[in-house]
């Protein structure tokens, strides 16, 4: 045999042994290097980031309608579903989907939803679905069933802390209306792709409540309810963090700009509506004086919930639309857990107040924590620069 032939096997074995070798040693090498790249938060912190919800079809150009802080280096998506042909409840919905990296973790914002019914049996505006749902409970209950198939449910507790007692009110002839919001969170448990997940939603719900007489019967009696989506958190078994789910849902507020339009655009449309409305009840006249009168009183009812809706509404998505008063602009941020921070590159930054100490990173995330003590560049490799509280 030529020994430069003999020779081959041994040489392709030592290059090959040789290869593994330098393979592992980067393996090896890199280990560290990954692991720095990404360090884990120390406990009591949360880092985050600022997601839109766009709406690219209500006007004439993509708005910003909404903004919602979730984890660092998770993909969000968001957008506004419009629906024009709604018999009740808002035209428009916002919907949001946030996951982590491995996908085992994900914030969602499921659109709402209204609904409305009668002791009459009759529809309580044209096109308004019929149901008798009025609370909190029994609402993400049904949701679990059409949108949870075969979840069990853990838990449920009322959050008076974003709810509001409403108030009532009497109307002429009898008639009253009776409106007020309930917030309400759930916990519930099933199986993705093999693991056990536990899931938490809360919704916030406005309810109103309207009675008055009808001739030669018992008085109409009817409820409306309206949903603002249903906001989720879910993850593995052992790995949901209820603070950090209450620190962020906090910080779902709508855009002023975008919100000045769709208010606006509402307006309108009850302007249209109370038109129309006013044409048919006076060729109804013709016909029936009586008629005429109760049409009317329902439209003054109807009026006035549109206008209950509205402030709920705007409460609820929490407007930035106040007085410059000091004690008002105060109360709104406790009542918001929010806490208004000097931004590094100029303006104001609102976050969350459930942590003490509030970082902005070079990356333009934020940490939120509750150690005095914490350094990003020494904590997690990336420079940043101590939030300071704004003057009240």
């Amino acid at each position: 045999m030529n020994p430069v032939q003999a020779r081959r096997p041994v040489t392709a074995v030592a290059i090959t042994a040789a290869a593994i070798a330098v393979a592992a040693a980067l393996q090896l090498a890199l280990l560290p290097l990954r692991a720095a790249a990404a360090p884990a938060l120390p406990p009591g912190a949360l880092r985050v980031q600022l997601v839109e919800i766009v709406d690219a079809r209500g006007f004439e150009r993509p708005m910003r309608a909404a903004t919602m802080l979730v984890p660092a280096g998770w993909q969000a998506q968001g957008e506004v579903l419009w629906a024009t042909s709604v018999g009740c409840g808002n035209p428009y919905q916002a919907r949001l989907l946030a996951q982590a990296p491995d996908g085992q973790a994900a914030i969602a914002l499921a659109p709402g939803e209204a609904w409305g019914a009668s002791n009459l049996g009759q529809p309580v505006a044209q096109g308004c679905p019929q149901a008798g749902v009025a609370s909190a409970q029994d609402y993400l209950k049904a949701w679990v069933q059409r949108h949870r198939p075969g979840a069990q449910w853990l838990d449920f507790r009322p959050r008076p802390d974003r709810s509001r007692a409403g108030q009532q009110q009497s109307l002429p002839g009898g008639g009253s209306i009776r409106s007020w919001i309930e917030t309400g969170q759930a916990l519930i448990a099933y199986p993705r792709d093999g693991q056990p997940q536990r899931e938490t939603l809360a919704v916030t719900i406005s309810f109103t409540h309207s009675q008055f007489p009808m001739v030669g019967r018992a008085p109409m009696q009817a409820i409306m309810g309206e949903s603002y989506g249903v906001l989720s958190w879910r993850a593995p078994a052992g790995e949901l963090d209820f603070r950090q789910f209450d620190a962020l849902w906090h910080t779902l507020r709508a855009d002023p700009a975008w919100k000045a339009r769709v208010d606006e655009g509402m307006r309108q449309i009850a302007q249209d509506n109370a038109a129309t409305q006013a044409r048919i009840s006076q060729i109804q006249a013709e016909t029936s004086r009586e008629t005429l009168a109760h049409i009317a009183r329902r439209g003054e009812i109807r009026a006035q919930t549109q206008a209950e809706i509205a402030q709920i509404r705007n409460n609820t998505w929490q407007s930035t639309q106040a007085s410059q008063d000091r004690m008002h602009r105060d109360n709104v941020r406790t009542l918001r857990e929010v806490e208004h921070y000097r931004n590094p590159s100029g303006g104001m930054v609102e976050l969350p107040n459930h942590y003490p100490h509030a970082w902005k990173l070079r990356d333009g995330s934020y940490v939120l924590t509750d150690s005095p003590a914490f350094d990003p560049g020494r904590d997690l490799g990336v420079a940043g620069e101590k939030l300071q509280l704004a003057p009240r």
